[in-house]
């Protein structure tokens, strides 16, 4: 998989590049929890409309798979655009947003597709590309260096952003907020990809090109070891080409399911670490919160060769112990018909920063088992602690 969104400007502090980690790796993990079990489900449960059926990577809930395809229309496009170039027919299926994630579904039909190409199969999509009208893009990225720059003097965050703008939209998206081409099937000659990439809901309605060129295998039938660095490449390049193109797909998105977001304060305490949570955004693929830890919490530094493993501070909370209760204090969830969503077992995203006063927060992430209406929650479940969100604010979009 290539780099999440990577901050080359060098300009933003180490507190924001460690919470920009944090949220990318969450995201990242999301993808990748929403896949997992993928062929199980599938033999299961039948989808129950268009959306679902496009999505197939997306999990379905067994007692209500129609349940899952109205939350997926509820932030649903549908495209259903053909193009035909050089006897190779794609279609772009649909669409669904979450105002964090945008995912595309896509399905390309040409001959000669090399037998070993499969479900899962690593493709060199590196020409592929996605684009806004100029005028929406440097609206976009204003506001997204905004979001990002707290703490950035305003001089430093007007750099930022002229940095990107001078880096170009085509270079922006390909290597800073970039466009992932995972295969999700093949049915004969016919590949049936999920695009995705980060895409945060700044703008209302927005319209999208995807581009699409030389989708190929690579030259290793692998690609795991492309690197991009300076905007220079090295790898594998292109070996059989499936589809060479270009072909453009212009469309507009009619829907987004943001996260409800919440504001409020709760204290526990996880694995005997003392936890403070003020915010939770619960989305429809997964739950996140805000956290801070009221104590003082020492860092392990790492060993070195040929030497003893370092103790942590006995008068102090050690970051692995932090981590550690993080990755399982968010333990399920209630929604308005009264039923439970054991969320224990389910991966997720964790970020950590420390301010310079010493202060550690950050953010926690699950992802659940499927797509369920963020409206729906009733309450959260951390450690042990039932938090009703009718005592907590919701936020307006």
């Amino acid at each position: 998989m290539k780099t999440w969104k990577q901050l080359v400007s060098g300009l933003l502090s180490l507190t924001l590049a460690a919470s920009l980690t944090g949220t990318a790796l969450a995201a990242e993990e999301t993808v990748k929890n929403a896949v997992k079990e993928a062929t199980k489900t599938e033999a299961a449960v039948k989808p129950a409309g268009q959306f679902s059926q496009w999505f197939p990577r997306l999990e379905q809930d067994p007692d209500a798979p129609e349940a899952v395809e109205a939350v997926l229309a509820r932030m649903g496009t549908v495209i259903r655009q053909t193009k035909t170039a050089g006897g190779v027919t794609a279609t772009l299926n649909g669409a669904i947003w979450d105002g964090d994630i945008l995912r595309m579904s896509l399905a390309v039909k040409a001959p000669g597709i090399p037998k070993e190409v499969t479900k899962d199969t690593n493709l060199y999509t590196e020409e592929c590309s996605i684009s806004l009208p100029e005028k929406d893009w440097k609206e976009y990225l204003r506001k997204d260096e905004e979001a990002h720059g707290e703490g950035l003097s305003k001089e430093l965050l007007e750099k930022s952003i002229q940095n990107f703008l001078d880096m170009g939209q085509t270079d922006y998206w390909n290597h800073v907020n970039v466009l992932n081409f995972p295969l999700v099937s093949r049915e004969k000659d016919t590949l049936t990809f999920e695009a995705w990439m980060s895409f945060e809901d700044y703008l209302e309605k927005p319209e999208l090109t995807l581009r699409l060129e030389n989708i190929a295998t690579y030259e290793d039938g692998k690609g795991d070891h492309v690197i991009w660095q300076d905007g220079k490449r090295t790898g594998p390049g292109p070996k059989h080409v499936i589809l060479k193109g270009p072909m453009e797909f212009t469309f507009q998105l009619e829907n987004v399911l943001p996260a409800a977001r919440y504001t409020g304060d709760v204290k526990i305490s996880a694995d005997k670490v003392p936890l403070r949570f003020t915010n939770f955004a619960i989305g429809p693929f997964e739950l996140n919160a805000d956290y801070a830890v009221p104590a003082p919490v020492g860092f392990t530094p790492a060993s070195k060769p040929g030497q003893p493993e370092p103790q942590p501070n006995p008068d102090k909370l050690s970051d692995q112990d932090v981590t550690k209760a993080l990755y399982r204090v968010i333990q399920g969830l209630w929604t308005k018909d009264g039923k439970y969503l054991d969320l224990s077992q389910r991966g997720g995203g964790m970020g950590m920063t420390t301010s310079q006063d010493g202060t550690v927060k950050g953010n926690a992430g699950v992802s659940y088992p499927y797509p369920i209406d963020p409206a729906a929650v009733t309450a959260v479940k951390l450690g042990e602690t039932r938090v009703e969100l009718s005592g907590w604010k919701l936020q307006a979009e």
